[in-house]
């Protein structure tokens, strides 16, 4: 018969355990504590109880009548209406199980909620350092520590991404994680009711990556540089040929067939060597001006190539013949 009653006990127990809502609350803050299942509940009497030993407050249903004991006077409030309980600034002392109970009509009693509270401090503010190690075509690696109280953690860097590569080996209740963007490193220590958050810039340490061109522009700007290359490369062909042409037709002009020349108006004083004469005729007409022509002779022994030309400049008038000097 003990051992019987001892496995009920066992039995409740587990049940009551695994009825149990865990939550964690900011030191200094507020805390409602919900009943669940609450409509269609029938009790002659419902208590909110501390670590199962210490009252609350007792509320009787029928009267309606509200009792709140002790330090919880000023900061315990109970709702009517869902039988819910509301604690205010909460400390680490407040730390455990807290018990709806009810005396049903037949004067049985049992647990109809459970709660285990933690209170804790919100997260200390991070501090953050970081070191350059590398940089190059625009990208460059860092090297971040992140600290908060006792916790740290090591972490290497680029421009969008994190690893960690060693951390606090002691058990903490405080996690630090480490993010980057393209502006800075954030550094974040957060536990069960908080985080806080430092950043520190990397403009100093890398110069940010600029958005490349959309690809349709870049194809674009290809193709019109191609174009205006390839019209610079036509004009500049013509022009190169134009040149060769017009220095092949100089040539031809300068090749002058030679010809043997006798007249009575011209002397050679040295028959053998070649002469060029600049001769100008001007002819006249009543009714117009006299127009002036120059006639470009060359002038050389019959049959023979020229040696050394020699250009004289002579006006052929109507007249006695005129020696040619050399």
């Amino acid at each position: 018969m003990e051992s019987l009653f001892i496995a009920v006990l066992a039995i409740s127990a587990i049940s009551v355990s695994r009825a149990e809502k865990s939550l964690f609350v900011l030191k200094g803050s507020s805390v409602r504590l919900d009943m669940q299942e609450y409509e269609g509940l029938h009790f002659r009497a419902l208590s909110w109880r501390f670590n199962i030993t210490t009252a609350i407050l007792e509320y009787i249903n029928k009267s309606k009548d509200l009792d709140v004991f002790n330090t919880y006077k000023t900061r315990a409030e109970f709702d009517k209406k869902n039988f819910s309980l509301l604690l205010k600034n909460m400390q680490e002392r407040d730390n455990g199980i807290y018990t709806a109970e009810i005396n049903d009509n037949e004067g049985v009693r049992r647990n109809a909620d459970s709660y285990r509270l933690t209170v804790q401090e919100a997260p200390p503010t991070p501090e953050v350092g970081v070191a350059l190690l590398s940089s190059a075509g625009g990208f460059c690696k860092v090297s971040v520590n992140c600290s908060a109280k006792d916790t740290w953690a090591s972490y290497t860097c680029d421009h969008a991404h994190c690893t960690q590569v060693e951390n606090t080996t002691l058990s903490t209740e405080v996690k630090i994680t480490v993010t980057a963007t393209n502006e800075a490193i954030y550094c974040s220590s957060s536990n069960r009711v908080g985080t806080k958050t430092r950043s520190e810039s990397i403009k100093d340490f890398c110069t940010p990556i600029k958005d490349s061109f959309p690809v349709g522009v870049t194809v674009v700007t290809i193709i019109i540089i191609s174009i205006i290359i390839i019209i610079i490369t036509i004009v500049y062909v013509i022009y190169k040929k134009r040149r060769i042409s017009g220095g092949s037709q100089i040539q031809e002009k300068c090749n002058t067939e030679y010809a043997s020349v006798e007249g009575p108006g011209v002397v050679l004083s040295n028959p053998s060597r070649e002469v060029t004469v600049y001769e100008t005729v001007t002819t006249a007409k009543p009714e117009h001006h006299p127009k002036v022509s120059t006639v470009y002779v060359t002038l050389g022994p019959a049959g023979d190539p020229p040696t050394k030309p020699e250009s004289i400049y002579a006006t052929v008038n109507n007249g006695a013949p005129q020696p040619l000097e050399e």
